[in-house]
C-alpha cells in the first residue's frame, strides 16, 4: 500500500511539475510579446523619423533646384526657354503636392518616383548635370 501511494503521489509531483513549466512557458510568451510590441513600436518610430527625412531632403533638393531655375528663367528669360520654364512650374507644382504629413492614403513612393522623372527631364532639357547624389539606385525604397 505504501508503495502505490508513493507511485501516486510521485505522478502528482510530475504533472505539479509539468503544469508549472507550461505556466512559467506562458508567462514568458506573455513578456517576450509585451517586450516585443513596445520594441517594435520605439524601432518603428525611429525607422519612420529616418526615412522621412530622408524623403523631406531628397524633395527639398529638389524644390531647391527649382526654384533658383525658375529665377533664373525670371531674371534672364533668354536663358531658359518658356518651354523650360513650363517644365519648371510642373516639376514645381509636382513637389507642392507631396504631403507634409504622415497620411495613409497617399502613394508617396509613386509620387517621389514621379518628381525624380520630372527633375531628369528638366535638368536634361537645361542642359545641366543637376542631380540628388542620395538617391536610392532602384525603384524599391525600402
Amino acid at each position: 500500500m505504501a508503495n502505490i501511494e508513493y507511485e501516486i503521489s510521485k505522478e502528482l509531483d510530475l504533472d505539479a511539475l509539468v503544469h508549472l513549466e507550461n505556466m512559467f512557458v506562458e508567462f514568458g510568451r506573455e513578456d517576450g510579446m509585451a517586450a516585443g510590441e513596445r520594441n517594435g513600436a520605439i524601432e518603428g518610430r525611429v525607422m519612420g523619423c529616418e526615412k522621412g527625412f530622408e524623403l523631406s531632403r531628397e524633395v527639398g533638393y529638389y524644390a531647391g533646384c527649382a526654384q533658383i531655375w525658375k529665377v533664373l528663367a525670371q531674371q534672364d528669360p533668354e536663358r531658359i526657354s518658356e518651354k523650360s520654364l513650363k517644365k519648371i512650374n510642373s516639376l514645381l507644382d509636382l513637389i507642392d503636392s507631396f504631403p507634409r504629413q504622415n497620411q495613409l492614403d497617399d502613394d508617396v513612393i509613386a509620387l517621389l518616383d514621379r518628381i525624380r522623372g520630372k527633375f531628369k527631364t528638366v535638368a536634361s532639357a537645361l542642359q545641366t548635370a543637376e542631380r540628388y547624389v542620395d538617391a536610392p539606385k532602384s525603384k524599391m525604397f525600402y
